[in-house]
């Protein structure tokens, strides 16, 4: 268990490291770019990740599942090879796909510079999907610290090229293009590391059978996860501006450190539940990773929850003010993120659940999202998507206590949820004064600040924070320091 923290803290690091450059980057072409021009980039990856997430249908993560079960050297190398040659094939199909339907998709989106980029843009996923199955396959392989180094590098490599085409040019179209250098040299990165797996071009009839019939179901549920994700945005870039768009997108999203939390956790912790031989030594690793995940996910929501309209403003500066609502909405769905019940199926094998419950996700977000933008505007595509999510949270918990027959006590630790809620309520309070009194970034920062010792020492003193969450985070940091200087 202590091995699984410490590799599911070296991943979360590393994309924390992905996170804090990444942010970076999309503060400053907010500040380079004209709403406009900041509204179509972020089309450009709203088409790859809708499309992407479509082709690929679940085969990044199934190598997860599928490698730490294979034993034998000879036919993991030929599984990782097959995947690998199944990836640069759909990557092919998407790009042709983006070049083949770039005056559709400009139309749809009410933005015809968008006909232009796609021609630049259409190399990226030739790239990208090669690139995308690195950190999964070391996963699978149970290297961690590989997946990491990787991770680091491909910021480093956008945040170089990136930036500097948007400092030197501020057009949006050598932007793309640096875009697309940077995935040309992370492209580079995984091919000369992954180079011992390559396998020749041959129809496995059994392998693809089996393959699919645990990824597709996944993928489908993936996909449709996506979309019920990214709909609200899909609805606004078809119904208002590119300018427009730039705004929502900015507020109506999910703090993406969150996902990168759950996301390194998650991917520790399925090849855990899918060698636990009974439910109760699943029910412990599920719990486990709850208790912890809620310790920083409640008090960061309610954190950013009050300090949002100075945080929006800090990075975007005044121009994107009117994104502070779509922001405040979004964090409703931060407290159901301490809990992935789809790892339980996923675990389990029972990957078709996964993707009903999906569809039932996808369904209902398209019927709110038209109905509410329609009546309440943008904001109503924001308010369609926590309501759903909450649905399908609930969905999942009545199948695995009704179908699964999980008793969900064992799943859910309930009590210490409930103190580490209190611990971040009592700071909430107490940091309240200071956006009360006169704005400064001084007062602001005192207002974080007391929030964070607050949350710290009650539920230290609520135990919600255990010596083992404590003594768990120095070892990490202790063996990080030691990784960095080697």
């Amino acid at each position: 268990m202590n091995d699984r923290s410490h590799q599911a803290g070296l991943i979360t690091l590393a994309e924390y490291f992905r996170f804090g450059v990444k942010s970076i980057i999309g503060i400053m072409l907010a500040r380079i770019l004209t709403q406009g021009d900041l509204g179509s980039y972020r089309q450009l990856f709203l088409i790859y990740t809708t499309i992407s997430t479509l082709m690929l249908m679940g085969i990044p993560q199934s190598l997860i599942y599928f490698l730490p079960k294979i034993s034998d050297e000879q036919q993991r190398q030929r599984h990782i090879g097959n995947i690998m040659n199944l990836s640069l094939l759909l990557s092919v199909m998407f790009a042709l796909v983006l070049l083949l339907l770039r005056q559709p998709i400009a139309i749809r989106f009410q933005n015809p510079q968008l006909s232009t980029l796609l021609i630049i843009y259409a190399a990226y996923p030739l790239m990208m999907f090669s690139t995308s199955l690195y950190s999964y396959v070391m996963l699978g392989l149970g290297d961690a610290g590989a997946a990491a180094r990787f991770t680091i590098f491909s910021v480093i490599t956008d945040a170089i090229l990136i930036l500097g085409a948007a400092f030197i040019t501020r057009e949006l179209v050598w932007i793309v293009s640096a875009v697309i250098a940077a995935s040309f040299l992370q492209w580079l990165f995984t091919r000369v590391k992954l180079h011992q797996y390559r396998a020749p071009w041959r129809l496995d009839i059994p392998f693809y059978k089996a393959q699919f019939a645990y990824a597709l179901p996944l993928g489908v549920s993936s996909l449709i996860s996506m979309l019920s994700i990214q709909l609200d945005k899909i609805v606004v870039s078809s119904f208002f501006t590119p300018a427009q768009f730039a705004v929502f997108s900015i507020g109506a999203m999910e703090l993406p450190f969150i996902s990168i939390l759950t996301n390194s956790v998650n991917s520790v912790l399925l090849p855990g539940m899918s060698k636990a031989e009974s439910k109760d030594e699943m029910s412990l690793l599920f719990r486990a990773a709850v208790r912890k995940n809620a310790l920083f996910i409640l008090p960061v929501a309610l954190l950013f929850y009050l300090y949002a309209p100075q945080i929006i403003t800090l990075l975007y500066t005044d121009l994107y003010r009117e994104a502070v609502p779509f922001f405040r909405v979004y964090l409703y769905i931060l407290p159901l993120r301490v809990a992935t019940f789809g790892m339980v199926f996923m675990a389990l094998g029972k990957t078709r659940v996964v993707m009903y419950n999906a569809i039932f996700l996808l369904c209902s977000n398209l019927i709110l999202n038209l109905i509410l933008v329609k009546t309440m505007g943008m904001i109503g595509a924001a308010i369609a998507t926590v309501v759903v999510t909450v649905l399908a949270v609930l969905f999942y918990m009545l199948l695995i206590k009704f179908k699964l027959r999980f008793q969900l006590g064992k799943l859910l630790p309930t009590v210490p949820l409930i103190k580490t809620a209190l611990a971040a309520v009592i700071a909430f309070v107490a940091s309240y004064y200071f956006v009360q009194i006169r704005p400064s970034r001084l007062v602001e920062a005192l207002g974080v600040g007391v929030f964070i010792i607050v949350y710290i020492l009650t539920g230290y003193l609520f135990k919600a924070i255990l010596p083992y969450d404590i003594e768990l985070l120095r070892s990490f940091a202790d063996r990080f320091i030691k990784r960095a200087k080697a």
